[in-house]
């Protein structure tokens, strides 16, 4: 049996190799593209380096957030303002705050001191400016109310808004007050505050009363009339039906005034 081996010579006999074949050298270049691709790819989502502004920024951000969850406020940063020269502080410099951050109210603009350490060199104090709204939740009116309009809890509704300032003036309680009516009017939308109510007055401007004439260990009664409506312990005019003499006296109860 005759065996056959590689010609030794250069010529048309000679039988091609491997490497010189057409499908594998596609293949090659198939590959070799689709790694590129991926390189390129991972390049291009890597996460950039954060700068020393916006290290800044996010360690401002953080102390008041945490210092109003704290004080139970609820609010958001709108603004951090930082001085012009932090850019050329070193990147990689350690951040910490100078003082715990303590708010009494969520609305307004706070001062916060950072230091700022770099790798090599002193540390440096950095004053920055925040500027913070109130997220206030209070009741909103589904539809205009006039003033003097008792308020029914079906006529509001829930709302959260921002505000910039005078976020203690919202009524923000979790359920209306009762016997208080509108002292103003209000559109639809509006969020009510504690100005635009007032209590419902328990006398009525020409109301009947009992005038109670307090002197030492003597006490007359007379009927009379309200000339102003009133509540529990306002000072209001009235008139004695006996004298029709003008008379100012407390409202001590419904229907009832003291005068001494």
């Amino acid at each position: 049996m005759k065996c056959w081996r590689w010609p030794t010579t250069y010529g048309a006999n000679r039988m091609p190799s491997d490497h010189h074949r057409p499908d594998r050298i596609f293949t090659a270049v198939l590959l070799a593209g689709i790694f590129c691709a991926l390189a390129g790819g991972l390049l291009a989502g890597a996460v950039p380096k954060a700068t020393i502004r916006e290290r800044l920024e996010e360690a401002v951000s953080q102390q008041v957030m945490e210092g109003f969850r704290k004080a139970g406020l609820m609010a958001e940063v709108v603004a951090v303002h930082l001085p012009t020269n932090v850019d050329k502080l070193d990147p990689d410099a350690a951040i910490r705050p100078l003082r715990a951050f303590l708010p009494r109210k969520a609305a307004g603009r706070y001062v916060i001191s950072l230091e700022v350490t770099p790798l090599k060199g002193a540390a440096v104090k950095v004053n920055t400016t925040v500027e913070c709204v109130a997220v206030v939740e209070g009741w909103a009116v589904r539809f205009p109310l006039k003033r003097g309009t008792l308020i029914e809890p079906e006529d509001f509704q829930r709302k959260k808004i921002r505000v910039t300032r005078r976020e203690q003036e919202y009524f923000t309680a979790d359920s209306l007050p009762g016997g208080y009516q509108m002292s103003t009017s209000l559109s639809q939308g509006q969020l009510l505050q504690f100005h635009h109510l007032e209590k419902v007055p328990v006398v009525q401007r020409g109301e009947q009363v009992m005038i109670h004439f307090r002197r030492t260990n003597l006490t007359l009664i007379s009927p009379g009339k309200a000339r102003r409506e009133g509540n529990i312990g306002d000072l209001i005019p009235v008139v004695a039906s006996a004298t029709g003499k003008r008379l100012y006296g407390r409202l001590v109860s419904p229907g009832i005034v003291v005068v001494e």
